[in-house]
């Protein structure tokens, strides 16, 4: 009796452990599905609700109340998963962060509730930085799955140590009916021990990350019934896994690998013992030429039916041992991987451009769709992928800037150029500050007597590092970077207030004017112009002694704007001066409406030619020319006896250049003003500087 009692009190404390442990099992699969379809919905609320945040940015007519309905679902959606996810893994913290993060991502690109009635036009270039934070925001809701998935994990060891309570008992219980123990051993083993070992043994391996585990099902009891149910939680761990890491390593329009996926594949290829070592791997930068056009003509679904069915046509192009990924937006990449090393690329891209000499049809459109290609290819110096990365992008940036359809490969003294100018537009605001500019001065002679009458501002940068350096290397980075503007006012306030000093110090020099260079860029700006106009408002300026140079090329290509900006420097008295003139393309009525004192003659014109022919005669019409139109000619670039003796010979007035004198400091200038004309050197003096001259 006593052992009946023991053995039926062992059964009773065996069907509830594993009845417990079937229940911890199905509630963490319960859960589990519960968690994700709360996610899974919030996400694609979530997708939905930034599509039509895009098209309110981009300028899109949309239906505003519809998109703040919208926005209220998807509020009430994330206090939903607040009270629904545990407290439990920071989960119902991370929904909280999660929609904060949401509301200020939509309150900074002004789309919040009341903000959206009130939003202006086009707001394209808000467009990155809100789809950036969107993808953010999926990120952590990716996480909060992640946070599930080690909640069941959680789960799995409780209904773990659960088992092993219950197998302590049965211990106990088999210690005081040792004899019932021996008659039921074979039907304990083989009916219950082995089916719960294989639940402990599937729980360690999917503890262990093995979501392909399943356990053999051969009964239809309580221990079947668990099988079951780990089996079905095993299945919902696998499908869950397969979809995030689809996710993390696809991209969900068109399918191909994306960055992280192209980068890890790169990885592996640059590992130690890994066969692609010993191969030559490239890499191909793809860029769709004018594919904004697209989206704004004709809408970003038929962007994006284009941008798929070019992938087609890419995959069409590559080996299977090749791999065409997705970077973002028109940009894809190619990792080509076989022997063939740089002609291997080539043919790739030689491929790509055949496939799309064939139009396009996209919603009854027929496009004509170019790329740019970029190809970078791994050499010995090559340490890792990301150096990789950034010369087929480099490349890339070359082909799109070199005219668009182009195919172009790495060019390492091209890239090294560009360091070169990132680094000096990186050092370019602290120049003014740091006082590294200065100013040089070059005489300009009257031709006929030889006596400066006044003289023309030359800036040098004297860079910590790289020493002297002409405006040739930075006044276009200048212009680019927008410190132009302080560059430009600081030369001419130097060197309006060193002519001041020689007109007011030097006997004979009361009537030297300077001359001073200015950018397009400058003209352009009403900060800068406003910033002028305050330097030659001063009065001790003398702005009738200054000359204002503008390059004839420069200005053709802004002739209203710049003829209206040189009428309000002109009014303030100063006189103007068209630099290089002969070499742009200004007609004679534009020549005739500008505001202009004075031609200086390129020095192409000085050039040696035999018998000076053609320069003569394009010289005697610019001096014509000038004399009808009652204007100042200055020659520049006079090298030589010969082209001095040539220019007297056809009246030319005044002149600058290294026969005459080169630029110099201002202690140079004031010693030849003191002298009071310029030095005459020998005729085989070589030029030595050819900027700014």
């Amino acid at each position: 009796m006593l052992m009946f009692l023991a053995v039926l009190l062992g059964a009773a404390a065996t069907v509830i452990g594993v009845r417990g442990v079937m229940n911890e099992v199905h509630s963490a699969a319960s859960r589990l599905h519960a968690e994700a379809d709360i996610i899974a919905g919030l996400r694609a609320a979530l997708d939905a609700h930034e599509q039509a945040g895009l098209l309110l940015l981009s300028g899109v007519p949309s239906d505003r109340p519809s998109y703040l309905q919208q926005q209220q679902e998807l509020s009430d959606l994330f206090e939903k998963a607040a009270m629904v996810l545990p407290t439990g893994m920071t989960m119902r913290a991370d929904v909280v962060v999660a929609r904060r993060a949401w509301q200020d991502n939509l309150a900074a690109h002004g789309l919040w509730e009341d903000q959206v009635q009130a939003a202006g036009a086009d707001r394209l270039s808000d467009v990155p930085s809100f789809a950036a934070a969107g993808a953010r925001i999926r990120t952590q809701l990716a996480g909060i799955e992640r946070s599930s998935l080690e909640a069941l994990d959680v789960g799995i060891a409780s209904s773990a140590r659960l088992e092993q309570l219950v197998i302590v008992a049965r211990s106990a219980l088999f210690s005081l009916t040792a004899a019932a123990v021996l008659y039921f051993r074979r039907r304990m083993i083989k009916y219950l021990m082995q089916p719960l070992e294989g639940l402990s043994r599937g729980v360690a391996k999917l503890r262990a990350g093995d979501y392909r585990h399943r356990i053999e099902v051969v009964r239809r009891d309580e221990l079947g019934e668990l099988a079951q149910a780990f089996n079905s939680l095993a299945a919902a761990v696998h499908d869950s896994h397969e979809e995030l890491t689809h996710r993390a390593n696809h991209d969900p329009l068109t399918g191909l690998a994306n960055r992280a996926a192209l980068t890890e594949r790169l990885a592996g290829a640059f590992g130690p013992g890994h066969d692609l070592r010993t191969r030559h791997a490239g890499l191909l930068f793809i860029d769709v030429d004018d594919f904004k056009n697209v989206n704004d003509s004709l809408g970003h679904d038929s962007g994006d039916a284009l941008l798929i069915q070019l992938t087609a046509r890419l995959k069409s192009c590559v080996r299977p041992n090749d791999l065409v990924a997705r970077l973002g937006g028109d940009e894809f990449a190619v990792l080509v991987t076989d022997q063939e090393g740089i002609s291997g690329t080539g043919a790739v891209a030689a491929r790509i451009h055949e496939a799309l000499r064939a139009p396009f049809h996209v919603r009854e459109n027929r496009l004509m769709v170019t790329v740019s290609m970029g190809a970078a290819q791994r050499r010995p110096g090559t340490q890792d992928p990301s150096t990789l990365l950034r010369e087929a992008d480099f490349a890339m940036y070359m082909a799109k800037h070199g005219g668009k359809g182009r195919y172009q490969l790495f060019d390492a003294e091209g890239y090294d150029h560009m360091a070169y100018r990132a680094a000096l537009k990186a050092d370019l605001p602290a120049a003014t500050p740091a006082g590294q500019l200065r100013v040089e001065y070059q005489p300009v002679t009257n031709l006929r007597t030889g006596a400066i009458v006044g003289a023309e501002a030359l800036v040098r940068w004297h860079h910590p590092t790289l020493g002297i350096l002409p405006p040739s290397e930075f006044i276009t980075l200048a212009e680019e970077t927008g410190d132009i503007d302080a560059i430009g006012c600081w030369v001419l306030k130097t060197a309006t207030q060193q002519a001041t000093a020689w007109r007011q110090c030097l006997p004979g020099c009361e009537d030297l004017w300077i001359a001073v260079n200015l950018s397009t860029f400058q003209l352009r700006d009403p900060q800068s112009l406003a910033s002028i106009n305050r330097i030659l408002s001063d009065p001790t300026t003398q702005a009738d002694k200054v000359v204002l140079e503008v390059t004839e090329t420069a200005l053709a290509g802004n002739v209203d704007g710049g003829i209206s900006a040189l009428n309000t420097l002109k009014a303030l008295g100063v006189r103007i001066a068209i630099d290089d003139f002969g070499t742009g393309f200004s007609s004679l009525s534009t020549l005739a409406a500008l505001p202009v004192d004075i031609l200086k003659i390129d020095r192409s014109f000085l050039t040696p030619q035999e018998g000076y022919a053609p320069a003569t005669a394009m010289l005697e019409g610019i001096l014509g020319l000038a004399h009808k139109l009652s204007l100042d000619v200055i020659a520049e670039g006079i090298e030589k006896p010969d082209q001095l003796h040539f220019l007297r010979g056809l009246g030319c007035s005044m002149g600058q250049g290294y026969h005459l004198s080169p630029p110099g400091p201002s202690q140079m200038i004031e010693a030849l003003l003191t002298q009071g004309t310029s030095p005459q050197p020998a005729p085989d003096v070589e030029f030595e500087d050819t900027i700014g001259s």
